[in-house]
Order: structure tokens, then C-alpha cells, then sequence
């Protein structure tokens, strides 16, 4: 099923928009730390999958529901409330994101919203750093 694929894909497409100006934007994770912000998406997951009605034939109304994680990194030289304030405006640009995919620009998707969220905040000899990732719940139907 390729209906939470084509959510993450919008959903990226509207992080773009949304994210600051600085912040380093990518689809999956570089793995390079070479940035102070940045945001991208993780792990992707279809959790379920549903059928909705009786209908003759092999193909049957289903129900999916999935999870896409979106990550965001700051690193600060000042203290970690500041990398934790500049993560939580990361968070806000994901939530945003999700505001802006338009439903009908996907066959069958329903509905995308944040979740859950997780931060994570440290120092370092270097500063301090705030992790987030956002799960990010994908509904839709497919036939």
C-alpha cells in the first residue's frame, strides 16, 4: 500500500515550507552532523490494516492507519534550554506541516496528524544539544 508512502512524500513537501530558514531539510538522515538545525523523516510504519465492509470480489474497502517519524536536531553553543526552546519551534513546524497536506492531494488519505512527541536534551563540552522525533499518525481507505 502505497498510501502512508505518498502522505511522508507531502509530508516532506510541507515541511519544506514550514521549517525556518537555516534549518536543514532532508527526507531521511544524512548522517552527517554538519548543521546546527536540522529536520528529517524517519521510520515508516503501516500498523494496520483494516477491512470496512462486505463486498464480493478480491478487492475489499481497507482501513490504514501507519506512523511516519519526523526527526529534528538543534545543536546550540549556549545552554541546553536554548537548543530545547529551538527544538520545540521544530515541533511546531512539523505540526504545521501536518495542517497543510491537503487530503484530496492523496486517493484515500484521510487524515495526518502528530501524535506523539519525544525530546531528548543534553551538554556537551561543545554546548548543548535537543533531539525530537514526532510520530506522526497517516489514516486513510483504500478500495
Amino acid at each position: 500500500m502505497t498510501l502512508i508512502f505518498e502522505a511522508k512524500v507531502k509530508l516532506f513537501d510541507a515541511l519544506k515550507v514550514t521549517v525556518p530558514v537555516g534549518v536543514q531539510c532532508t527526507f531521511a538522515d544524512t548522517g552527517k552532523a554538519d548543521r546546527r538545525s536540522q529536520v528529517w523523516l524517519g521510520e515508516t510504519t503501516e500498523d494496520d490494516l483494516e477491512p470496512v465492509a462486505m463486498r464480493a470480489g478480491q478487492r475489499k474497502p481497507t482501513a490504514v492507519s501507519g506512523l511516519v517519524e519526523a526527526h529534528a536536531l538543534v545543536i546550540s553553543p549556549g545552554g541546553p534550554i536554548v537548543a530545547e526552546r529551538a527544538v520545540y519551534g521544530l515541533r511546531e513546524a512539523v505540526e504545521a506541516a501536518c495542517r497543510l497536506i491537503d487530503p484530496a492531494t492523496v486517493p484515500g488519505l484521510i487524515d495526518v496528524r502528530p501524535e506523539s512527541a519525544q525530546v531528548d536534551t543534553a551538554e556537551t563540552p561543545d554546548g548543548a544539544y535537543s533531539a525530537l522525533t514526532v510520530r506522526v499518525r497517516v489514516r486513510g481507505r483504500q478500495t
